[in-house]
């Protein structure tokens, strides 16, 4: 209860906010339904009667329910599916609530229309979601103007899927990158996150001055063909696909064998190979590979508070060791 008055106390804005939209939906929708010829209809004035008279009622249960489903206290700035979810189930409740506490206060003699449900119902819903998202969209929408005012790099990003879309967000949000197309053949004449998707890297260089590979099924000579082609052409060039893979969480083989301490066997398609040593098994492991299970394992564990806080470096390493060249992040 104390987390539920502090929750109200430091959401109150949006909580007058919500009262204001709760109310104004379903005031909008008889509005919508009788006003004609710039006046409301006379012979159904008793239905603005009616809405004024339950107003305070659904004020109070609509501010309950939304406090129930967690509509308050919320960090609005990263509002997600999760408090979209919640906003739905919300007003759901609430328009089951309007019809019932309609019917309830009439004396179940009589009722609002239909549209008046259907309508105000479609309008809370918008309200309620804007107020919430609203704030999200402004800051995104800042954030864009601000980067189109820098003199951004322009730049292509060759990869597919969600690694390309992170990698728009990853150079776009973190760098002075604006990525003007994303190599895809298979998604050619479409668009990824608002940028267009072309068929062939070669078209774009001479357009941009920047190259982001962002494709883990990418073999590496054809990794190597984009990065000569574009040093060639004096290009700025990142291959992010291993920084960007280590953001889904999920273990890398790169990862695990960088830790892995004295000979390690690795099986591919029931052919077991032993190495002396993870290092060794790390460099004759070539292109994209998954792991399946691991077996006999035993993992030495620390404290977070003792463990160097810089993150997985091991696809740094990795590259360093293949191309004798450090990871340059700008």
């Amino acid at each position: 209860m104390k987390s539920f008055w502090k929750n109200l106390r430091d959401d109150l804005w949006i909580v007058l906010l919500d009262i204001l939209a709760v109310n104004a939906a379903y005031f909008l929708a008889l509005i919508v339904r009788f006003y004609v010829n710039f006046e409301f209809r006379p012979s159904v004035g008793y239905y603005l009667t009616d809405w004024l008279r339950f107003t305070p009622f659904y004020t109070v249960m609509c501010i309950a329910v939304f406090a129930l489903f967690r509509l308050y206290g919320g960090m609005w700035r990263y509002a997600g599916i999760n408090d979209m979810n919640r906003i739905i189930g919300a007003n759901a409740v609430t328009l089951l609530l309007q019809v019932l506490g309609t019917l309830a206060f009439l004396g179940f003699r009589r009722r609002m229309p239909f549209t008046y449900y259907a309508i105000g119902a479609i309008l809370q819903f918008f309200f309620i979601a804007l107020i919430r998202f609203g704030y999200r969209l402004l800051l995104v929408e800042k954030k864009r103007i601000a980067r189109r005012k820098e003199a951004a790099l322009p730049a292509v990003v060759v990869g597919s899927g969600e690694m390309a879309r992170r990698a728009i967000r990853y150079l776009e949000d973190g760098y002075a990158w604006r990525v003007k197309a994303v190599v895809d053949p298979a998604g050619e004449g479409k668009s990824l996150d608002g940028v267009p998707v072309v068929a062939d890297w070669r078209e774009m260089l001479p357009s941009v001055k920047a190259v982001a590979v962002a494709d883990p099924r990418m073999s590496a000579e054809a990794r190597a063909e984009i990065k000569k082609a574009a040093q060639e052409a004096g290009l700025e060039w990142q291959d992010a696909t291993g920084f960007l893979s280590n953001l889904g969480g999920r273990v890398s083989l790169s990862a695990l064998l960088e830790l892995a301490e004295g000979p390690v066997t690795l099986s591919r398609e029931g052919k077991e190979t032993a190495y002396a040593s993870g290092e060794e098994a790390l460099a004759a492991t070539l292109g994209r590979q998954e792991i399946v299970s691991v077996r006999n394992l035993t993992v030495d564990l620390a404290d977070s508070a003792i463990v160097s806080p810089a993150g997985d470096e091991s696809w740094a390493r990795q590259h360093q060791r293949e191309t004798g060249e450090e990871i340059s992040f700008f």
